[in-house]
């Protein structure tokens, strides 16, 4: 606004020498207020461009911690990041070396060959993740490990509530989410059947399963409504991830 004004001084300045000029920059300062309210315009997030990019990036946000909680250089995070997705989303715990080089490409911006994974071997990360490699069929597994209700009690869980979206262009936005993190699940839990009456009631099976240990923790975040996570969750630090749009997909480009 600062901008605008001083070009309106301006303009009102060269109006007593020159009316030719003044009639010009007229023309001139109309075009750069139009051009503002267009570019304030594009930038704009409509609600449908918000709800299509919850969808579509909700089933990757639940695995965010495989890349945020990572200090790897290396690209293991992604090979992590993609198996964990697989394993949780599709109930398939081994994806070959061509399946993790198509997902990752799918999914991130990022410059990566098969030889890049094939040379990754099994880092120290991929170890604590109970992932192994198999040679023979050039392929990478998450081990299941069945966990008993006792330990899924006491396994914190974390979810990513969106509170900020940026248009910078057509193609990339900026998401800003708080992460939130439940020491107990159990908390959730008991959250909803204290607040579950005969008018409003939140199905519970989802969260009971989990806790069971029937279900995987993808269930359990699918069912969750994101406006009621912060009533049991405790606030965490913000993460900030860019997403392209190419070719109908949407990718991420950057977490920081």
């Amino acid at each position: 606004m600062k901008k605008i004004k001083a070009i309106f001084n301006y303009i009102k300045k060269l109006s007593k020498e020159n009316v030719g000029v003044f009639v010009l920059e007229i023309i001139v300062f109309i075009f750069i207020i139009f051009s503002f309210v267009y570019l304030l315009r594009s930038r704009n997030v409509s609600d449908i461009e918000k709800r299509e990019l919850d969808n579509k990036t909700s089933s990757l946000v639940n695995f965010l911690d495989d890349i945020v909680d990572s200090n790897s250089k290396q690209i293991d995070k992604y090979i992590i990041f993609a198996l964990d997705y697989n394993y949780n989303t599709n109930s398939k715990n081994t994806m070959t070396t061509d399946e993790l080089l198509s997902f990752i490409k799918d999914y991130f911006v990022i410059d990566i060959t098969k030889e890049d994974i094939n040379n990754v071997g099994i880092t120290e990360d991929m170890v604590s993740r109970n992932i192994v490699y198999d040679s023979n069929k050039d392929s990478f597994t998450i081990k299941e490990i069945k966990k008993s209700a006792n330990a899924i009690a006491n396994e914190k869980v974390v979810f990513y509530v969106r509170e900020k979206i940026v248009k910078v262009n057509k193609k990339k936005y900026k998401l800003t989410y708080r992460r939130y993190v439940i020491e107990n699940p159990y908390d959730i839990l008991n959250y909803y059947i204290d607040n579950n009456s005969e008018n409003e009631s939140f199905d519970i099976t989802p969260i009971r399963n989990y806790l069971m240990g029937s279900s995987k923790i993808s269930t359990l975040k699918d069912a969750i409504n994101p406006n009621d996570i912060p009533k049991f969750g405790k606030k965490d630090k913000k993460i900030k991830v860019t997403y392209i749009v190419e070719d109908d997909k949407i990718k991420i480009s950057k977490i920081k």
